[in-house]
């Protein structure tokens, strides 16, 4: 579970989930952009970037095998 804190109306905003618009329920100001923060530790959470994420994916070369030749 996460938690991200209100800027504009200083209320926190729960939700399980780290990707997608995230608005406050109390004013509706948008905490996309805001730290996580762990909801029981308080410790802010590393969240990876989408760009860091694809930056790590292992991309086939045209000459390497796309299936084994045993399997």
């Amino acid at each position: 579970m996460y938690r991200k804190n209100c800027d504009r109306c200083n209320r926190p905003s729960y939700s399980s989930s780290e990707i997608g618009e995230w608005l406050c329920p109390i004013c509706g100001h948008d905490l996309t952009k805001n730290p996580f923060f762990n909801a029981v530790t308080m410790e802010k959470v590393a969240v990876l970037k989408p760009w860091k994420n694809n930056a790590y994916k292992k991309e086939l070369s045209p000459h390497e095998p796309t299936s084994n030749l045993w399997g």
